[in-house]
């Protein structure tokens, strides 16, 4: 396999970078972390797009400094949160793979501008049969650490797994597009068949 071969086959998760702690932004209410879960992680349209303005809250621990130079930030259902500075760079060229709607993160009693993105391709890529496996009370299984992906389609930056909604990952161009932003690419484990 040539190195651009093996570079191509890269697919990602994206974090926030390290701060120490495992911080991460909420919604106000349960009724919110429903309705936009429906909208962002399932694609349902549940809010009217010109209606979607949240207001998110940052956890404990975030400085406002922090929050300032972060262009990702890791939220508590699987919905990517990009910085202004991002979006405003990138939006045109994500604009068939991610839907950005402004949001506003509160620290105390700053509050600053981010985007969170609805991802839009939806594809196969959680290998159920090789990523490991977790028993629930009811004595159903779901996937679990360590998980295993399906390569996705190299035409995607961003793609959510068509069963298992809570995943996503992106594709090695836009970590190209992200390398200069303070953003965390961990690379994950692909399915070698």
């Amino acid at each position: 396999m040539e190195l651009n071969e093996a570079i191509t086959q890269a697919m990602y998760r994206i974090e926030q970078i390290g701060t120490g702690l495992q911080q991460t932004v909420s919604f106000k209410s349960e009724a919110d972390a429903n309705r936009y879960w429906k909208f962002f992680v399932e694609n349902e349209d549940v809010v009217r797009a010109e209606y979607v303005n949240l207001l998110l809250i940052a956890d404990v621990g975030y400085s406002l400094r922090q929050l300032k130079r972060l262009d990702f930030l890791n939220c508590i259902l699987p919905i990517p949160i990009f910085s202004e500075r991002f979006v405003e760079k990138n939006a045109e060229t994500l604009k068939d793979d991610l839907l950005f709607f402004p949001c506003s993160v509160q620290s105390k009693h700053d509050i600053l501008p981010f985007y969170m993105g609805r991802i839009l391709n939806i594809s196969s890529i959680l290998d159920v049969e090789s990523s490991g496996k977790r028993q629930l009370t009811d004595d159903s299984w779901i996937p679990d650490v360590p998980f295993v992906y399906h390569k996705a389609n190299n035409d995607h930056y961003i793609v959510h797994d068509a069963t298992h909604r809570s995943h996503y990952v992106a594709s090695e161009r836009l970590r190209e597009i992200g390398h200069n932003y303070r953003v965390e690419w961990y690379k994950v484990a692909l399915n070698k068949t």
